[in-house]
């Protein structure tokens, strides 16, 4: 057993490291002399679809005769979807303010 946890606390500890370099990679240095002109923040726009609705079974009402009793019950129509892709889902490009280099 405590070989197995050691084991554990080893692959974590690589795994955070390796996050952490791969982290560190991602942002690009700037050239000193380089100017900034504009900043952006990629956004996610979600995939739009074309829904129908199909009647699948009418509302319906029907009478129940429990205890004596007779109920005039009511049983609500039944549809299902059609969805149609639209547009996928996509990524663009916002424009947002810059920070200031320092």
């Amino acid at each position: 057993m405590p070989m197995s946890k050691t084991f554990l606390t080893a692959v974590l500890a690589l795994m955070a490291g390796t996050s952490a370099a791969q982290a560190s990679q991602s942002v690009a240095k700037l050239d000193p002399n380089a100017r900034i002109l504009a900043c952006y923040k990629e956004v996610t726009i979600p995939a739009k679809y074309h829904v129908t609705k199909v009647l699948v079974s009418k509302a319906s009402q029907h009478y129940l005769r429990k205890g004596g009793l007779v109920y005039l019950v009511e049983y609500p129509a039944v549809y299902r979807e059609n969805k149609r892709l639209v547009e996928p889902e996509h990524i663009v490009m916002r424009e947002v303010g810059c920070k200031k280099r320092k």
